[in-house]
């Protein structure tokens, strides 16, 4: 008898991204560590003909319908915006923290739902990824108009755009384009080849 493991859908989603652009075939392998409460890593992607590895934290949010401003505002608005709590970070527990932002393609509240019930045609992700240097760089700039530490950080975006922004935390909207997961590829195949 074996035995039940589970996993926390964002691991678990954040996992397949991973297994479909890092292939076995080539050598890449994503390993869970068996320990839940494992301080600073949820997976490690391995490289088995380099022997190297590089460790992954993930953060997860819920998103949310941006809303038409009252008002004119300077600022752009998003279709979707999404918040993740701030953190206490330790230079060096993880090589990469991965963002993962579940979102409805459509409003489910007012539109009729696929017949078929069809996963796929509901929801939608987007991920981004920062490396240990980008994450500790961007935690220490996170800050309330005050100028205090704040308590959260948010991004806005669109579903067809290829483009994220911080929209809360920096006091003005900061493109992080290229962070987002397809634009990180490269630089985590780097860490695997060293």
């Amino acid at each position: 008898m074996e035995s039940i493991f589970t996993l926390p859908y964002p691991e678990y989603a954040v996992a397949t991204l991973f297994q479909k652009n890092f292939k076995k075939g080539d050598d890449y392998s994503i390993q869970i560590p068996l320990s839940r409460q494992q301080k600073g890593i949820d997976l490690l992607l391995y490289h088995q003909k380099t022997k190297r590895a590089v460790s992954l934290q993930i953060k997860s949010s819920r998103s949310w319908y941006g809303r038409p401003p009252k008002r004119k505002s300077r600022k752009e608005k998003f279709e979707y915006y999404a918040w993740f709590r701030s953190f206490n970070y330790q230079k060096g527990l993880a090589d990469f923290y991965v963002f993962f932002i579940l979102y409805p393609k459509n409003d489910l509240g007012s539109k009729k739902l696929d017949k078929n019930r069809d996963i796929k045609k509901w929801w939608n992700s987007k991920v981004v990824i920062f490396n240990d240097n980008e994450i500790g760089q961007l935690l220490k700039q996170i800050k309330t108009k005050e100028g205090k530490p704040e308590k959260f950080f948010g991004f806005g975006f669109n579903e067809k755009s290829d483009d994220i922004v911080l929209t809360r935390g920096l006091g003005e909207h900061v493109s992080f384009k290229e962070n987002l997961f397809e634009n990180k590829i490269k630089e985590i195949k780097k860490n695997l080849h060293k």
